[in-house]
């Protein structure tokens, strides 16, 4: 368990790392790194150019809302490791990741802004979120930073919201979209597809004897997994990329009582991936799964799947096929 001192010392060490240069800092949790932040993330990296700052981003980890109130903790839609990634991606040449505990949560707002934003970290602008709260019971907001951190020096950037078709952008929208299987809603909101990943597991080869091998996932609990259903997706291992239909869930034709498990048939796929850490991105929901009266059935339910999903990639610019070195598809250009 970590304490204040811990928190505040990895803060210290960060600053005494620095470029030298000014520091423009953008706060937040940022899980998924959606548009909303991206456009946070857009702004800070133009901003520190023009200005010849270096732009940061803080975070925190474990999510804050694990610490101050455990029962309401949300499922993450990424993990730290790919969210440091993707801040980086996006704008931030480094990211200082905070460990929140009770200790941490207790600052009052006052001493956030003077004492970590001023004092330690010295950041000469910091950028928010309209929603951004902070210190003791959330109590600061970016009214309240600009009204502390103003005097001190600290000038502070709010941003608006980002809307798709009227709906504010949030992590809480997209975990809401992902719960409904409405994973093409979650890649409109982040920006790419949401994703998912883990080792490809030995199995029973029942997809395989059905005439569509896969490559089965279980659930590690580190990123929210959509709800069951068929989906059409696209598979990243080792640099390689290949589209593919994926039934998450049971199997209630042929294995009634077996796990729940992310089964990935890839088209026109001819290889051995056990063992692998596969990268499963969901792109668009075909169908409930669902319990056929004979097993012929489910194989033509399946054929069908895979020329749904091979359609829906090909028209969305998504399909691909590409085993070695990563090759960009139309819609990572």
């Amino acid at each position: 368990m970590t304490s204040l001192e811990d928190s505040l010392a990895v803060i210290r060490r960060f600053a005494d790392a620095g470029s030298g240069r000014p520091l423009f800092l953008a706060v937040g949790t940022f899980d998924g790194v959606h548009r909303g932040h991206q456009v946070i993330l857009r702004r800070l990296a133009a901003d520190a150019a023009e200005a010849g700052a270096e732009p940061v981003a803080m975070t925190f980890d474990p999510h804050p809302r694990a610490v101050v109130r455990p029962d309401e903790a949300p499922p993450l839609l990424l993990t730290l490791e790919d969210r440091v990634q993707r801040l980086k991606e996006h704008g931030a040449q480094r990211v200082l990741v905070v460990p929140f505990n009770r200790e941490f949560a207790s600052l009052e707002p006052e001493e956030f802004v003077r004492h970590v934003l001023v004092e330690r970290l010295r950041a000469r602008r910091v950028y928010v979120g309209f929603s951004f709260t902070f210190g003791r019971g959330g109590r600061g907001t970016p009214a309240l930073l600009r009204q502390i951190g103003e005097p001190l020096g600290l000038e502070v950037r709010q941003l608006g919201p980002v809307t798709e078709a009227g709906q504010v952008l949030s992590s809480t929208v997209i975990r809401q979209a992902l719960a409904a299987g409405d994973v093409a809603a979650a890649l409109r909101y982040l920006g790419r597809p949401h994703a998912v990943s883990g080792p490809v597991l030995p199995g029973r080869r029942q997809g395989r004897g059905l005439g569509f091998p896969t490559a089965n996932l279980a659930d590690d609990g580190r990123v929210l997994w959509p709800t069951d259903g068929v989906y059409a997706v696209r598979a990243r291992w080792d640099g390689g990329m290949w589209a593919g239909v994926a039934n998450l869930g049971g199997r209630p034709t042929i294995d009634p009582a077996g796990p729940r498990l992310l089964e990935v048939h890839l088209l026109d796929f001819h290889g051995d991936l056990y063992g692998r850490r596969l990268s499963v991105e969901f792109i668009d929901r075909l169908r409930d799964v669902r319990k056929f009266p004979s097993v012929e059935a489910l194989r033509e339910q399946i054929a069908r799947d895979v020329r749904q999903a091979r359609d829906i990639l090909a028209r969305g610019g998504w399909l691909c096929y590409h085993p070695t070195g990563f090759q960009r598809g139309p819609r990572d250009r």
